[in-house]
């Protein structure tokens, strides 16, 4: 008999059963003495076999898994493994869940703390919001980014998703009063100046920075800017992925003729599919096409002639379009721009990314893009004077050249000139309207940079230190410290091994520890208001992962899968995955082991999976 809970519930109705049941009452119970040792080390095999089915699989798995290890592991203890999905799915949702929920409830309990929440519909259309905080870990000595709770939520008001996350933090026991930064998307129902979960967290918590995700923000103003370009630029970066997408013979076609053309490159690179929300996709297709632009002029001019009739009109249209040199010059302009957004907003997904570097990174490209088309003064520069590029404009006078009208094709290059001012003109005006507050925020917390707080000449005044609410209940203290901080020899510490940390988590967490010969720690208040400022949020991008983990683990086949199980193999990912390890680095705490009892681990009735 499988060990199934339906064929339990059978076994015991049946009259086999109900017989042997009366006969088991005259036998003597045979006294069983275990070796805890051996138990311990069994538990220990499963729940890491567990962790490992949600790291890389389908609980069902383990049905076989199972039973293929232990008749395998004659000798080993590992014969002693009795384990299938509901065991495997109770482990994963009341033993080790609970006690990683447990050490964060420990590591966070009495922190300030940073909010970032996003809401998804999964595949059975299911409402979810994801909760997420950062906090400093005198665990781990870094600034940690922690899963908190999958909620499921039925209307997608602002005082449902408030009301979820508000009680979300209280199962960790945490306050909305303590939060210091909150982070979402630019969705008014998250961040609208009216009637919004921003408006009720700043109602709770006053001082609380509101900080709209930056990746989303760069990719808006990518998105803004590039509908000052032709259409036909849009329609030729969908257009050409579908036409690949879903054809074995157009990819095997074109491989053949890329290998001839291009024999030195052994890799053909693929078609992303275009979207206009995916964050880094625009700019990889626009170089892909660019780079393979003669190559595909090629492959359609063999091709629309041999396709079917509902594709031969298609094939055609993307031929005209390859063979049109002004399209193929805002190809030229716009790559290196699109590339150089994504480069950033690629930087801003990175979970401890320094505030000092993202300050610079933030400010150099904003600089870097007003440079193109104004001057010192903040004048706008003739068009003849605009940076559009080395390359588009060596391909911009190749083409005049090509002309036997010079002064047709000199006023069609003054035209594309134009759509492409118009492009940068908008790119600006995106970026200086969206990112100037996350900009400013950046600033004041690269002032706590090591390489300012200790050099005199750098240093901002004690008043212009970042979020001064922070050091309201201990001001003198910090300020003291403060004036202390640079003139002491750090390299000289025990604590930091003759050398200052470059990065300003890392150096603070140290400051943190130092410790006089009484015991005492003399910068611990300056310390703590740092690393507290120091959890400001930077982007959504870490809950736009964990939405992929669901998305990976509630698919059309496993669309039943309950939400206990869901945060479970959520939780132990994120945990896994936000310290770069995997379920091979997974350790089973002794905590794990206490909870794993017959009475806690089938604690609740049915089926999580």
């Amino acid at each position: 008999m499988k060990p199934k809970q339906s064929n339990l519930t059978k076994h015991e109705k049946s009259e086999k059963h109900l017989l042997r049941v009366k006969a088991s009452r005259s036998v003597r119970p045979i006294q069983v003495v275990r070796n805890p040792t051996i138990a311990e080390e069994v538990k220990t095999a499963e729940i890491e076999l567990a962790v490992t089915m949600a790291c890389h699989s389908s609980i069902l798995t383990m049905d076989h898994l199972g039973e293929i290890i232990a008749p395998n592991a004659t000798g080993s203890r590992l014969a002693n493994i009795k384990i299938h999905r509901t065991k495997c799915t109770k482990i994963l949702t009341n033993i080790v869940s609970p006690a990683l929920k447990e050490e964060l409830i420990a590591d966070v309990s009495g922190k300030k703390f940073s909010l970032i929440v996003d809401e998804t519909t999964d595949v059975s259309t299911a409402k979810q919001l994801c909760v997420i905080i950062r906090y400093y870990s005198n665990v781990e000595k870094k600034i940690v980014t922690a899963f908190v709770d999958l909620v499921t939520v039925v209307h997608a008001c602002a005082d449902d998703l408030f009301n979820a996350i508000r009680d979300c933090l209280r199962g960790i026991n945490l306050e909305l009063v303590d939060c210091i930064g909150y982070a979402s998307d630019g969705a008014s129902v998250m961040v609208g100046e009216h009637n919004s979960v921003w408006t009720k967290i700043a109602a709770v918590a006053p001082n609380c920075i509101k900080l709209t995700c930056i990746c989303h923000s760069l990719a808006l103003c990518v998105q803004h800017a590039f509908e000052k370009l032709p259409s036909s630029l849009g329609f030729l970066l969908a257009e050409i992925p579908k036409w690949f997408s879903k054809s074995t013979i157009r990819r095997e076609a074109y491989k053949s003729l890329y290998e001839v053309m291009s024999p030195d490159d052994d890799q053909l690179p693929p078609f992303e599919k275009y979207s206009a929300t995916r964050w880094l996709v625009r700019g990889k297709l626009i170089f892909r096409v660019l780079t393979n632009w003669n190559e595909l002029q090629a492959y359609f001019t063999v091709a629309q002639p041999a396709s079917k009739q509902n594709a031969r009109y298609k094939a055609r249209m993307l031929l005209d379009m390859l063979k049109d040199p002004i399209l193929y010059l805002f190809f030229q302009f716009v790559s290196p721009l699109v590339s150089e957004f994504e480069r950033v907003n690629a930087f801003f997904q990175a979970t401890d990314a320094d505030p000092e570097e993202m300050f610079t990174e933030l400010n150099t490209h904003h600089l870097s893009l007003r440079g193109r088309v104004f001057n010192q003064e903040g004048e706008q520069l003739a068009i003849e004077n605009v940076d559009f590029g080395g390359k588009f404009l060596f391909e911009a006078t190749k083409f005049i050249s090509s002309q036997q009208d010079k002064a047709v094709a000199q006023a069609k290059v003054l035209e594309v000139k134009t759509r492409c001012l118009d492009f940068l003109l908008e790119a600006i005006t995106q970026v200086e309207k969206r990112l100037p507050a996350t900009s400013n925020v950046f600033k004041g917390l690269s002032a706590l940079h090591p390489r300012k707080v200790l050099n005199v000449a750098t240093r901002v005044p004690v008043s212009q230190l970042p979020l001064p609410h922070l050091r309201f209940e201990k001001v003198n203290e910090i300020e003291e410290q403060y004036r202390k901080i640079v003139h002491r020899d750090w390299k000289e510490d025990s604590s930091f091994d003759g050398t200052i940390p470059d990065t300003t988590v890392a150096f603070w967490s140290r400051v943190a520890d130092v410790q006089t010969s009484l015991g005492d720690k003399p910068f611990k208040e300056l310390a703590t208001y740092a690393l507290n400022c120091l959890t400001t949020p930077v982007s959504n991008a870490v809950v736009e992962r964990s939405f992929s983990l669901l998305a990976a683990i509630k698919t059309k086949q496993c669309n039943r899968m309950k939400l206990e199980l869901m945060n479970a193999i959520i939780r132990i990912r994120s945990k896994l995955q936000f310290g770069e390890n995997c379920c091979v680095d997974f350790k089973t705490t002794r905590r794990m082991l206490e909870l794993f009892t017959a009475k806690q681990l089938y604690d609740s009735q049915g089926e999580n999976s």
